[in-house]
């Protein structure tokens, strides 16, 4: 499967939004964590139905992608599965673009804000549980955070019950212990959040994955957005409810920025 830069009008891509993709961090080191992005996709094509890949070549092909361009290290590379056309034997495609990367130092230094959401996430959606193309919801999520003064929405689940950020995974401190949503409570799988409960157990920081409640985190002392591109986020405020403490960087007392360190030090030795 050789990427493309053009799709079929057919493809159930174009079409329907039907499709997968992962956006991984490129540095001076190459593409980071590949092998976690490449398991979710390949869950995600089983559950669609799609063939993609083996890995070798999967890898293969962001290298050759990535040694073809001298834009400036770090910047983002989205790698997209489609959907193809089976009807007319039209095959899964691979499309590959890189962008720029979004964030901020001020907003690592001083935090973002949060816009809770004023509709749901639907926990027992199966699109939860893949990295779907069909986006359009979590944009215009995301669209409603920024118009509300915010950088990022909040999602509480049809339960009432926390389930992610627009574009990332939402964690907690309260008494020295890192919570986190359930996957069922209709949050994605995200790379950075397995990678940062890791690090917190490997540090001997106690970890909590279950169903929260607003009230919950608005009692947090601590909270962080994760995702493959921000790393770790610590916010500052959700907007007309709270205020949350956000810690100086490289705070020896805070357990946001000790994964941070954590965090940064596992790239550097990737």
């Amino acid at each position: 499967m050789t990427p493309i830069s053009t799709i079929s009008t057919n493809d159930r891509l174009a079409l329907f939004g039907f499709g997968l993709f992962e956006t991984l961090l490129i540095t001076t080191r190459g593409a980071l964590f590949v092998d976690l992005h490449w398991e979710r996709m390949y869950r995600g094509a089983q559950i669609l139905g799609l063939k993609m890949p083996d890995q070798q070549k999967w890898l293969l092909s962001i290298h050759d992608f990535v040694s073809q361009f001298s834009y400036p290290n770090p910047f983002a590379l989205r790698i997209t599965l489609s959907g193809g056309t089976p009807a007319t034997n039209l095959p899964s495609q691979l499309l590959l673009h890189q962008r720029s990367i979004p964030y901020t130092p001020e907003q690592y230094s001083s935090g973002i804000k949060l816009h809770l959401l004023p509709y749901p996430r639907n926990e027992q959606s199966p699109l939860c549980q893949i990295k779907s193309t069909n986006y359009l919801e979590n944009l215009l999520a995301k669209e409603e955070a920024v118009s509300n003064g915010c950088d990022e929405g909040l999602w509480l689940n049809t339960q009432g019950y926390l389930a992610e950020g627009t574009m990332s995974n939402l964690f907690f401190v309260k008494n020295k212990t890192l919570y986190t949503p359930a996957l069922t409570s209709g949050c994605l799988p995200g790379t950075r959040r397995q990678i940062i409960l890791d690090l917190a157990r490997s540090n001997n920081i106690f970890t909590k994955e279950g169903f929260y409640t607003l009230n919950d985190l608005l009692s947090a002392d601590e909270v962080f957005m994760t995702n493959s591109l921000m790393g770790l986020m610590p916010v500052q405020s959700l907007k007309g409810c709270s205020s949350f403490s956000v810690s100086l960087p490289h705070s020896k007392d805070s357990i946001t920025r000790n994964l941070e360190h954590a965090y940064s030090n596992l790239i550097k030795e990737f």
